[in-house]
């Protein structure tokens, strides 16, 4: 399907918006490719992905949709990610079917295979909950970790020691990932630091990573994505 070179051209640039965590921006500019070229495929993709950053799931489930409708073959990858929405829907037989729709594609590499097979098991679960359950007078309310914590960029990948006292976590600054580290005292958690040490780097991105229950190893996975090979490689640290 062929798209007008001025959509591509703004749709590019809407995405280095996003990237650099100008959402507003970036569906604004968006929707201004999508206007020129109503059938722009990954535009609808990336709008689905930007509003689940910003838990507004009911929009990414509805661009989601508009983009499969458009290519389902195409945008098969997708379904996983679309999976999640409307799970955070609360639509949990939708989302197991949309996660299995995923795990049958034969392209599948062992690290998708692992993220579907594990959102499956919670859609599952979910599911099986409700049903043993129909009386529905369990409570789901979660806390916000509040400000020592949380911040405008995205936190996400937590990690505890098994005291409970240490708490390692990913923030994403422009596209940047960081570990961030904030300790409980007196049962307050203190405002977060970027990890002490030479663990953070300015040529690797970090994630995924795993404290041990003693707090004394720290396993995660560094990606050099801006020098353009895309490796990534696990570390430890002491």
């Amino acid at each position: 399907m062929k798209i007008n070179k001025k959509a591509i051209t703004i749709y590019t640039l809407a995405i280095n918006k996003a990237q650099n965590g100008d959402y507003t921006s970036a569906i604004k500019m968006i929707g201004e490719s999508l206007k020129i070229s109503p059938n722009y495929l990954d535009a609808y993709l990336s709008l689905g992905g930007i509003y689940a950053d910003m838990n507004d799931y009911q929009q990414s489930v509805s661009n989601f949709e508009k983009a499969f409708a458009i290519d389902s073959a195409f945008a098969r990858d997708y379904y996983l990610p679309y999976s999640i929405s409307l799970a955070g829907c609360g639509r949990f037989e939708d989302a197991l079917k949309a996660v299995t729709t995923f795990l049958s594609s034969p392209k599948l590499n062992d690290r998708s295979i692992r993220a579907g097979e594990f959102r499956k098991k919670t859609y599952e679960f979910a599911i099986n909950y409700a049903n043993t359950h129909p009386e529905k007078n369990y409570v789901f309310a979660p806390q916000n970790l509040g400000d020592s914590i949380n911040t405008s960029d995205l936190e996400y990948f937590p990690s505890l020691t098994i005291d409970g006292k240490k708490f390692i976590f990913t923030r994403r600054i422009q596209n940047k990932e960081t570990f961030y580290e904030s300790d409980r005292v007196n049962g307050v958690w203190g405002k977060a630091f970027p990890l002490q040490g030479k663990i953070n780097s300015n040529e690797y991105n970090v994630g995924a990573q795993n404290i041990s229950q003693d707090g004394e190893w720290l396993v995660f996975t560094g990606c050099n994505f801006p020098q353009g090979n895309g490796s990534c490689d696990l570390y430890i640290s002491f």
